[in-house]
């Protein structure tokens, strides 16, 4: 026996080839293995360089600008309470203010009407006065006029009835006396 036998090598091969992990296949699987994996890590590298690492990037800076925003936005929030505050702070001032005035204005309203009648009191006091002085000298004077006209009327009266019985002087005495005896009387009564 020949330590190589050709036939028996063809068998073993042909025995060898037909299953599925002879040594030559395991090797191509390997083989195989190696690439793939060798392109799956090159293929994540290019990736994860080339994509990946810009879109982080641009992740990130979305991320920043929408942090930004949020900060922004949470300041312009208290800076509008506080300018909130503020108005209704100076609107229950300018309230308060315009009650203050309103009243003060009351007040010197009251005072000045006050003083307006106080004086038309007394200017309507001294017109009463003035009118009822003017009234007594006026009324005096048509008094005197009267007991003139009375004096005479009486002495020409007293005379035709009389007739030359008293003098004429002495019924103008009389009559002279008469009149300021009822003159007297009603200025007693005027005042």
């Amino acid at each position: 026996m020949y330590l190589f036998d050709p036939a028996m090598a063809q068998m073993l091969m042909e025995e060898t080839e037909s299953g599925l992990f002879t040594a030559d296949q395991v090797g191509g699987y390997l083989c195989t293995a190696v690439f793939a994996i060798l392109n799956v890590a090159v293929a994540y590298f290019i990736i994860k360089k080339l994509i990946f690492k810009p879109i982080m990037n641009i992740m990130k800076k979305r991320e920043d600008a929408i942090g930004d925003s949020l900060k922004s936005a949470e300041e312009l929030n208290e800076q509008a309470k506080k300018h909130e505050e503020e108005s209704r702070n100076n609107i229950e001032e300018a309230r308060a203010k315009a009650a203050e005035i309103l009243d003060q204005s009351r007040e010197n309203a009251e005072k000045q009407a006050g003083v307006i009648i106080g004086t038309a009191n007394d200017e309507a006091s001294e017109i009463v006065e003035h009118a009822r002085t003017d009234a007594k000298r006026i009324k005096k004077v048509a008094l005197e006029e009267m007991k003139d006209e009375v004096s005479d009327l009486a002495v020409k009266v007293a005379s035709r009835v009389l007739g030359d019985v008293v003098a004429e002087e002495k019924l103008k005495e009389l009559a002279t006396k008469h009149a300021s005896e009822v003159l007297d009387e009603e200025v007693k009564k005027l005042g």
